[in-house]
């Protein structure tokens, strides 16, 4: 579904939608102005984040009480990939960490995001979490974790198999 902007960000005239490359876009209806809305998923950093044998996982300021997930977050222009994760890691937990490897790369269509998930070893030390986007942490057993049905969820089972686990997957579904 395209977001309903009414109006082109470059000139101010209205939008109008119309088939191009397959696909339906918005488009100025000023022939002076070339602007497209490509309505184009935007690249979001994860991170497994893990020491020893747990993993640490964060809880989203307004996520149920009993959602917690991977550490992740925007990727900003002027940085690798490898480069924005860690920064991640660090802005959110207050920890230094390792790439390890690229665990994968994940369609999440439901926020129009394209997920690029690491697997980061991080440093000991005392977690302080950033309280401007989470409001809790805890770790798990990497035996323990289960994986869920979207976004970073696949990436956590990717991460897990490649580890010989392949533990249950949570469901969404209401109780």
């Amino acid at each position: 579904m395209l977001k309903e902007y009414k109006f082109c960000p470059s000139c101010t005239k209205p939008l109008k939608s119309k088939i191009f490359g397959g696909a339906e876009r918005r488009w100025c209806t000023d022939n002076e102005c070339e602007f497209v809305f490509w309505n184009n998923p935007t690249p979001v950093l994860a991170a497994i984040t893990h020491r020893h044998d747990e993993v640490i996982l964060v809880q989203a300021i307004g996520w149920p009480k009993d959602w917690f997930g991977l550490v992740t977050g925007f990727h900003e222009a002027g940085e690798t990939a490898e480069e924005g994760v860690l920064r991640e890691v660090k802005e959110e937990l207050g920890l230094n960490g390792t790439v390890q490897y690229l665990v994968g790369v994940y369609s999440f269509f439901e926020m129009n995001q394209v997920i690029i998930a690491y697997d980061v070893l991080v440093e000991d030390g005392d977690i302080t979490l950033d309280t401007s986007e989470l409001v809790d942490y805890k770790t798990i057993e990497t035996q323990e974790l289960k994986t869920w049905p979207s976004g970073t969820g696949q990436a956590a089972k990717d991460w897990l198999a490649a580890q010989g686990i392949f533990n249950e997957e949570l469901s969404f579904r209401k109780k």
